[in-house]
């Protein structure tokens, strides 16, 4: 909890500050979230997963080219996924910033698709979260054209 609030307060400081400033409050953050509040590996991990999720999604909001989103996006991939929504939500985040910024090859946002779809369909059929996400999937490969198994354009 104490993580999250403060990762809200500092979401709410950074909102008229430029990208860079704001991502740089949030590394702060996360360097002293790290030396006094986490206590497990594990939980120094999902730290460090929350911060790079909540950059990511501010790199995506603000609409940042590439030069600055793709690092946001390595940081991720390279940290790994809680959990399939958190998955979902890159893969989602990362096929639209595609759409917005049409010159950027996008082979590897309908690969992300894939993966997570896959992800999703291991969730036990009748499970609302599975059926949720399948349908929400459904409807962003249609407002993107990213159908699984087509080829890239």
């Amino acid at each position: 909890m104490e993580v999250a609030q403060a990762m809200d307060r500092t979401l709410v400081a950074s909102f008229d500050d430029s990208f860079e400033e704001m991502e740089s409050r949030f590394k702060s953050l996360e360097r002293h979230l790290l030396r006094s509040v986490t206590q497990t590996a594990y939980e120094r991990q999902e730290v460090r997963r929350r911060i790079a999720e909540a950059i990511f999604t501010e790199a995506y909001g603000r609409n940042c080219p590439w030069p600055i989103f793709g690092p946001t996006l390595r940081r991720i991939r390279r940290l790994g996924y809680s959990n399939v929504e958190r998955r979902y939500h890159v893969a989602c985040l990362y096929a639209q910033w595609c759409r917005r910024h049409p010159g950027h090859e996008d082979h590897e946002a309908r690969r992300m698709l894939d993966e997570v779809e896959r992800s999703v369909l291991r969730l036990a059929r009748g499970n609302r979260l599975r059926e949720g996400l399948l349908k929400a999937l459904a409807d962003l490969r249609t407002r993107t054209g990213f159908q699984a198994g087509a080829p890239p354009r």
